[in-house]
């Protein structure tokens, strides 16, 4: 199992959400077998960066218990676990300790409780203890919650099998809104933001689709244009060229495209940018010396401008790189774009 965040397909990210909503505290994992099943409500959670998102620990035990102990490992760089609260613990002693890196590329807590010596817990659903769980990244992450050295006691102070079903959390970058006039004719563009939910065309140009009749991407590897279809995916770090039948003004929400990284065949590349803007020729320090220029299209004049790395300030129509547009690179070689 891979023990740090990692980006996941929309399709596992619905499934995630769909999960988070339909499980109650009465649900228990499938298949529970050992005496002593840990799980998570939600098993799969999902919060936002730089907020909170409460997750409970249950355990259904089919034996009478007097301890219990659990390691939960995350990924620090999606989400951290600053909080354990013990509120509806039948177990009356409890602590926990945020204990560091583990050895696996995560960070994890130990987290524990127990009853007075001839004082047991009879068999059942216990509600164990509630995460607070604080999203870390500012961009669209996953991070595995994972358990292992789980302990738990019999009155005997014999160890009893137990087991934990393993979780996820989401993490969630903020949302914003795109927009960007286009004007009629033909419109060079590209995408900042990244819907994580839906980024058909039908959704992504949803605001504009009664003033539009043709989007194209440019494949560089067979130096051909291709048509897009509503049921296409859109990317970041692509340029598109769409024609409006009249002037209109594009929207569209998602979280921010902070960084790319665009593999180049020599030719034309036809490329988007990220949801910043970024002077010449730095930011295009990646792939100095493997272009020979970079077109950008005037919409309002619907005609090409043109920048030279080198050339002096004069012959050059733009000196930066901005959010929202599309560019053609001429690339001398295969490189890779990579920004920031």
């Amino acid at each position: 199992m891979k023990r740090n965040g990692r980006i996941v397909s929309t399709s596992l990210l619905a499934m995630v959400m769909v999960l988070s909503m339909v499980l109650t505290l009465s649900v228990m994992p499938v298949g529970a077998q050992d005496p002593w099943e840990g799980y998570l409500v939600p098993q799969n959670s999902t919060g936002s960066y730089g907020a909170d998102t409460y997750v409970d620990i249950y355990a259904n035990a089919t034996v009478t218990t007097w301890m219990w102990q659990v390691d939960i490992h995350f990924d620090l760089s999606c989400v951290n676990i600053t909080n354990v609260d013990f509120t509806g613990c039948p177990y009356p002693m409890t602590q926990w300790h945020w204990l560091g890196p583990d050895g696996h590329g995560g960070y994890y807590v130990r987290v524990m409780g127990s009853r007075i010596l001839g004082n047991y817990q009879p068999p059942g659903i216990h509600k164990l203890a509630t995460l607070t769980l604080h999203g870390m990244s500012p961009s669209y992450c996953v991070s595995d919650i994972w358990f292992d050295n789980n302990l738990v006691s019999d009155p005997d102070n014999q160890p009893v099998q137990n087991s934990y079903t393993d979780g996820t959390f989401t993490c969630m970058a903020p949302q914003e809104t795109f927009s960007k006039e286009l004007v009629e004719g033909w419109n060079l563009i590209s995408l900042p933001l990244t819907n994580t939910t839906n980024m058909t065309v039908a959704n992504i140009m949803s605001s504009i689709s009664s003033k539009y009749d043709a989007l194209y991407r440019y494949d560089a590897s067979i130096h051909s244009w291709v048509a897009l279809s509503s049921s296409d995916t859109m990317e970041n770090g692509v340029g598109y060229f769409i024609h409006m039948t009249s002037a209109g003004t594009w929207t569209y929400s998602g979280s921010a495209y902070t960084a790319m990284d665009i593999a180049l065949e020599p030719g034309l590349n036809m490329v988007g940018w990220v949801n910043t803007s970024a002077d010449l020729p730095d930011a295009l320090n990646s792939i100095a010396g493997n272009y020979r220029y970079v077109a950008k299209w005037n919409a309002t004049a619907q005609s090409y401008e043109v920048y030279v790395a080198g050339a002096p300030a004069a012959f050059n129509d733009f000196t930066m790189m901005e959010r929202g547009e599309g560019y053609f690179i001429v690339a001398t070689t295969n490189c890779t774009l990579t920004y920031p």
